[in-house]
């Protein structure tokens, strides 16, 4: 079993960021078990330990209650944030919010982090390498950045069209290929996981990959 368990906060507690956001897709009998699972794959990745974690994309929030239970500090960012973010922090917790455009030079500290988790962005940024390269910046010299994204296709346009999100596309506009070659050219691969189970890259629904930035070499 994971040491990270994603918990839903309940939906009472929660506010959308934009009208875009997914938040209500969590809550639904059809669709609710495929978002949570998406999280928890990715949780799944994260090595034990560490004192600190970024968490690029909060969109509501439902991952600030699991991950500030977990890590001593937080920092969440995102384009817009919605009001409430800080009753959903886990006592004990030092958390602070910022809005910050992951391309912006400067928007994050660099060297920080012993953790970065960024589900469902990378795939909305056309330069990945710039966001790759901000990622990697931000990592402490051997922290991990959990990453999560879909499927970019006619297929996974008809999937979204179907649960009614229509015009995905003009969100979706980088491949998994793209991301991840993006990312091997800064980071070190620590692991994927897809869902369905074993599909390679450009055939998973859904994937969640981790990267690690090296050590600093001893002097």
């Amino acid at each position: 079993m994971s040491h990270v368990r994603f918990e839903l906060p309940p939906r009472a507690r929660m506010t959308a960021n934009n009208q875009k956001d997914p938040l209500p897709y969590y809550y639904k009998a059809s669709t609710g078990w495929l978002y949570r699972h998406r999280l928890q794959m990715g949780l799944d990745l994260l090595p034990r330990g560490g004192a600190s974690v970024l968490e690029v994309g909060v969109g509501s929030g439902v991952l600030v209650p699991t991950l500030t239970r977990h890590y001593p500090r937080y920092v969440g960012t995102d384009l817009a944030l919605p009001a409430g973010l800080e009753a959903l922090v886990a006592p004990g917790c030092q958390a602070s919010f910022r809005t910050a455009d992951l391309l912006q030079e400067g928007a994050l500290p660099k060297d920080t982090f012993d953790a970065i988790v960024c589900f469902s962005v990378l795939e909305h940024i056309r330069d990945s390498d710039a966001a790759a390269r901000a990622l990697a910046q931000s990592l402490a010299p051997g922290g991990t950045l959990i990453t999560g994204y879909p499927m970019v296709s006619r297929l996974m346009t008809r999937a979204f069209e179907a649960i009614g999100y229509p015009g995905i596309d003009e969100d979706h506009v980088a491949a998994p290929v793209q991301i991840a070659r993006a990312l091997s050219r800064v980071l070190r691969p620590a692991g994927r996981v897809a869902f369905p189970p074993r599909l390679p890259v450009q055939a998973a629904l859904y994937q969640c990959t981790a990267w690690t930035r090296p050590e600093a070499p001893r002097t």
